[in-house]
């Protein structure tokens, strides 16, 4: 390194500290780790529903609150059973499943405070899910009471599900001996002759079909509420009801589970199992690069600990806050690989390089860290600052995984500069050196940048780079915004498989909810309110999807279709809504007297709330916003004054998510980039130098997006973050060599003399890093998951392009903008 080494004292000093007091350094550092852990293992919380990426003050979470507060969870566990519905072997197994679903009960392991926390995040702060004083079970909701609200008074939900329907309970409205009715269509086990009738009957009810029974009567369903909202508890009820379903299986009644609870549950242990076991095969593969490149045990170690340091600290931090694991934060264990990595790598390689050169063992720690401490600094500073820029996201799960992120860096940068030193201070002897012009990897960094070492090169290698930008600005503009949770699995994942066939078969795997708010002494009860949701359901039913030409609605239920069957029932005519406000308020008078539970599902006790839940087709959450359009037009023309409609619910809270992305996205990534250009301006002084900095940097990331746009990979939750993630590898290796760029320009003005430095000092580090990095991550290419597989490969390319765009990208603008060999002293 000799006269144009740049130790900077204070980076020096850290590291001499760390050396001499290395017992103290790994003592706390293990105890730090250990409690780090501790809160891990006991806290840490897994959250994978859609509305915790909602906008932190859209209005959609507010409904969503306020309809479960009233009327429970809109998301349901479907069981779908196949066979020959309207058969008695069909139905006598139908009601032993039935029965088997509302008896569920088992163990959850989330406490009290777990769930409170769960609640929080989801913006229901009072609403009290798995207290026991909650609401659930209360007279005055009907959720698990006795008449449960479909009919069956007979079945009493006592286990982890607040509400099962069937066609077992499925609601049956009579007049009787002068008195209104309401009862489960099979409370009574029906006689061999009379189930064609009714099948008949069944088919023929709109009510039905799209819902409980599929139209060619070959399906069944069981629809199944929770009132579970973590995610622990929610993958162990998932589980339990699985695995109560299978002694049900047989043939002629082939038994499954879908629904959107059990796609994100699927989708969840899915990512969990996979990122468990591609994490530490990707971390082993890194160690045996590692070992190649270095050769010694403890010069794996150090790189491997920094980066679990790194990960474990910041899992802790996450579970000590409250901040859960999403599909979002799930990335941060990777992205911390590469940052730590590549910063370990940079002290390591230079410590190589001055034993090499003869330099004692202690001396040459203190001088490696030294001298790469400033740029670790500043990459860092950069790094944190961009993920920070998170902060301005519309949506609470992006702003958090910016802090978690930029919390992980900077413990990445702290282990680099203390921990690292402490455990290399136990080498006992030297790292295999790479001889200089006999070494692979220095020809090939000669050879890259000796391409602009001429006039005619230079003007080649800009013209060949504006060119391949170009070409990838043209390729990103076919990035598409597509969020489809369900394509990540395999496509013959029982979970997949199940959803399209109920889809098919049924109709109606999500929901979306109409919440509806009505002023004046009758609310919801008012003639007007019900006949707007009646009309909103049959513009939902009739509605074609553009880009289908199907309807993608199957079924609606709301107060509306209460009022139309007791009013038939009343009449002894087909169901109809009456056409004053008395028959109205007579229809309702009537069913309330008789099944006031089942009233509560549909509207509030003081009737200002009602809701209207439309079953929809599963569909990718872009698909959706069609459908959003046409819900907010229906309702617009539907409701009058005195009466406010609001959409909500799992799905439409997802379609608001997708909507916020690019926005987030080009906010954030924006604010990121002029974060970069300051602190490159900070530490290389130079305006010149800082703005030429931007070219390598802003060329990976243009590449990378353009590899998504050719390769048809789309921007959901799981690729969102790849733009800040490729900057971050990028603006740590071009760091690294402009800032020994310049301290040898500075000193001598010879431009080929620092670019020569640069690469002595940097490139071995950059290409040792990058080989680490790409091998690394090619290993998530054996993933089940598509999102994982994609996650890694545009990684391993990042890599790949950030250090081409140093190696032979900058050298040639340096040549270009400060001239060839003696280039003129600060020219």
């Amino acid at each position: 390194m000799g006269a144009h080494s740049s130790i900077h004292p204070w980076f020096a000093q850290l590291a001499r500290l760390a050396v001499r007091g290395r017992w103290l350094v790994l003592a706390s550092v293990l105890l730090v780790v250990g409690v780090a852990g501790r809160q891990v293992v006991e806290h840490l919380r897994i959250e994978t529903s859609p509305e915790y990426f909602a906008a932190k003050d859209a209005e959609v979470q507010g409904t969503l609150s306020a309809y479960r507060d009233d009327f429970g969870r809109d998301d349901v566990y479907l069981v779908l059973i196949e066979g020959d519905v309207f058969s008695t072997p069909f139905l006598d197994g139908l009601r032993e499943l039935h029965a088997a679903v509302e008896a569920l009960d088992i163990p959850l392991e989330a406490d009290a405070a777990d769930v409170d926390a769960a609640a929080e995040t989801t913006g229901d702060e009072d609403d009290g899910w798995g207290d026991e004083d909650d609401g659930w079970g209360d007279e005055d909701d009907g959720w698990g009471d006795e008449d449960d609200g479909w009919g069956d008074e007979d079945v009493t939900a006592t286990g982890d599900f607040v509400e099962v329907t069937s066609l077992i309970n499925a609601r049956t409205i009579l007049w009787e001996d002068d008195a209104l009715v309401v009862r489960g269509l099979l409370d009574t086990p029906p006689a061999e002759d009379a189930l064609p009738a009714l099948r008949e009957e069944v088919l023929s009810d709109p009510q039905l079909v799209g819902q409980l029974v599929g139209a060619e009567g070959r399906h069944a369903v069981i629809a199944a509420k929770s009132a579970v909202v973590s995610d622990e508890d929610s993958r162990s009820l998932d589980a339990a009801l699985i695995e109560a379903m299978k002694p049900f299986d047989r043939e002629g009644f082939r038994v499954r589970v879908t629904g959107m609870a059990g796609l994100e549950r699927a989708v969840s242990s899915s990512i969990i199992a996979d990122m468990r076991k591609l994490n530490g095969s990707a971390v082993l593969v890194m160690a045996l690069v590692l070992f190649v490149l270095f050769r010694r045990g403890l010069a794996v170690l150090g790189p491997l600990l920094v980066v679990v340091v790194s990960v474990v600290l910041t899992l802790g931090a996450m579970a000590t806050v409250g901040t859960p694991v999403t599909l979002l934060t799930n990335i941060i264990p990777a992205f911390l690989i590469c940052v730590g990595l590549g910063d370990a790598i940079h002290v390591q390689s230079v410590y190589r390089d001055l034993r090499t050169a003869g330099t004692a063992h202690e001396d040459a720690l203190i001088e490696a860290v030294g001298s790469t401490g400033m740029p670790i600094l500043y990459t860092s500073l950069t790094t944190m600052i961009g993920l920070l820029s998170f902060r301005v996201a519309s949506t609470q799960g992006v702003a958090e995984m910016g802090t978690a992120a930029a919390f992980g860096v900077m413990v990445a940068m702290l282990m680099s500069v203390t921990l690292l030193p402490a455990v290399l201070s136990f080498l006992t002897g030297d790292l295999p050196a790479a001889r200089e012009g006999d070494d692979g990897i220095d020809r090939l960094l000669r050879t890259l940048t000796s391409w602009s070492a001429t006039p005619s090169g230079r003007r080649r290698v800009v013209l060949g780079a504006a060119l391949v930008g170009l070409v990838g600005v043209a390729a990103l503009t076919a990035v598409k915004v597509f969020h489809d949770p369900m394509t990540w699995l395999p496509p013959d994942h029982e979970t997949v498989v199940t959803l399209r066939d109920y889809d098919r078969d049924v109709g109606g795997t999500a929901n979306l909810v109409v919440v509806v708010d009505a002023e004046g002494e009758r609310g919801v009860r008012d003639r007007a309110a019900v006949m707007g949701m009646d009309e909103v359901a049959n513009r939902l039913r009739n509605f074609v999807h553009p880009a289908t030409g199907e309807r993608p609605v199957s079924a609606t239920t709301s107060v509306s279709d209460v009022v139309r069957e007791t009013y038939g029932a009343l009449n002894r005519t087909a169901p109809e809504l009456p056409d004053t406000q008395r028959g109205v308020s007579d229809a309702l008078l009537l069913f309330e007297t008789a099944s006031p539970e089942q009233l509560a599902t549909l509207i509030t006790t003081d009737s200002s709330r009602a809701h209207l839940t439309v079953r929809i087709d599963w569909m990718d959450a872009s698909s959706y916003l069609v459908v959003a359009e046409e819900v907010s037009a229906a309702m617009a023309e539907a409701f009058g004054t005195g009466v406010t409609a609001r959409a909500t619910g799992t799905v439409y809270t997802l379609v608001t998510v997708v909507a916020s992305l690019i926005g987030d996205l080009l906010r954030s990534f924006g604010l990121a980039l002029g974060v970069v250009a300051v602190m490159m301006w900070a530490l290389l002084r130079r305006v010149d130098l800082a703005l030429l900095a931007l070219v390598p940097n802003v060329m990976p990331v243009i590449l990378v997006l353009g590899i998504m746009g050719a390769g048809g990979i789309p921007i959901d939750l799981a690729t969102l973050l790849i733009a800040s993630i490729v900057l971050g590898i990028a603006v740590d290796d071009t760091i690294h060599y402009l800032h020994q760029f310049r301290v040898v320009y500075e000193d001598t003005g010879d431009t080929e003399a620092a670019i020569s430095h640069a690469l002595h000092h940097a490139g071995r580090a950059m290409v040792n890093t990058t080989i680490v990095l790409a091998i690394g991550f090619s290993i998530y290419l054996l993933s089940s998951m598509a999102n994982i597989r994609r996650f890694g490969t545009l990684v391993a390319m990042a890599c790949v392009l950030a250090l081409v765009a140093d190696v032979i990208v900058v050298p040639a603008l340096l040549r270009i903008r400060y001239g060839g060999p003696r280039g003129g002293r600060h020219a």
